[in-house]
């Protein structure tokens, strides 16, 4: 780490230290919750899914909690979106 990159002080320091802790535990929960934007495409739950997977195979330190929480968000636009569908379907099929 070059000294320009160094944090200066020490809260800054614990927030990088923390946040380089579980890469893949916070980009799952990041990716997960872009299901909301991109819920029909169907890509963020099933990727967000597999880094949650991911990062608790690995057992990152501080990186549980995140996992699941991305794990779970995950299911449930899954959940909804598919609801969604459903409805939607149901609706097309009984207005013919």
């Amino acid at each position: 780490m070059s000294e320009t990159d160094r944090p200066r002080d020490a809260a800054s320091a614990q927030l990088a230290a923390a946040a380089s802790e579980a890469p893949l535990a916070r980009g799952a929960l990041l990716v997960s919750l872009s299901g909301a934007v991109f819920g029909f495409v169907f890509l963020p739950q099933l990727l967000g899914l597999a880094l949650a997977g991911l990062s608790l195979a690995r057992r990152e330190p501080n990186g549980r909690r995140p996992a699941i929480l991305a794990a779970a968000v995950a299911v449930a636009f899954t959940v909804v979106w598919a609801v969604a569908i459903g409805l939607l379907f149901k609706w097309w099929a009984t207005s013919r």
